[in-house]
């Protein structure tokens, strides 16, 4: 269902720790798919992207996810 829109936004992105291997695997392939696919994906967090890394508890996992993830363009937005 994810894979038919052109583009979606993942809002609250990696607020909490991913620790369930089926749900590391769906935000994988969830991001793997829209990127083979050439379809736009935002992620929208609180958190900074330099952190998200260490809100997925597989390290390898994490790793794959992150690249697609931050595969193009990252926009940092301080309000402070």
């Amino acid at each position: 269902m994810y894979l038919k829109w052109e583009q979606i936004i993942l809002g609250d992105f990696l607020l909490h720790t991913i620790t369930d291997e089926r749900e590391i695997k769906i935000l994988f392939e969830l991001l793997e798919k829209r990127n083979e696919q050439r379809k736009s994906t935002i992620a929208c967090s609180k958190r900074d992207p330099d952190n998200w890394k260490a809100m997925i508890l597989n390290e390898v996992s994490a790793n794959s996810i992150m690249k697609r993830a931050t595969k193009h363009y990252t926009v940092k937005i301080n309000t402070r």
